[in-house]
């Protein structure tokens, strides 16, 4: 994954991400847009066969940076806990 920033202003960063597909970057906005400090999030794919995604983040009071990197780390920890919930219940049946 190459991560490259386009534009970064007082309220807005705008960063390209090269060589991973949708599903990363798209729990992550999902992650930002529970920020109440996030008034806008949003990933589009250059194109569906490349492997080149836009990513924009809009804030208001924080600095978006700040946000991206907080909607990361609730990110991570949401897959840390399906992690956890899935070694339990495969432990539990046996599997």
């Amino acid at each position: 994954m190459e991560i490259k920033v386009i534009s970064s202003t007082e309220n807005t960063l705008v960063i390209d991400v090269e060589d991973e597909d949708i599903s990363i970057p798209e729990i992550v906005r999902r992650e930002l847009l529970k920020d109440s400090h996030v008034t806008f999030a949003g990933v589009t794919e250059q194109h569906p066969l490349l492997k080149k995604l836009t990513m924009r983040v809009q804030t208001k009071g924080v600095e978006p940076l700040n946000a991206l990197i907080s909607g990361c780390s609730k990110a991570i920890e949401k897959a840390s806990d399906l992690l956890s919930e899935v070694k339990k219940t495969l432990i539990k049946e046996g599997v």
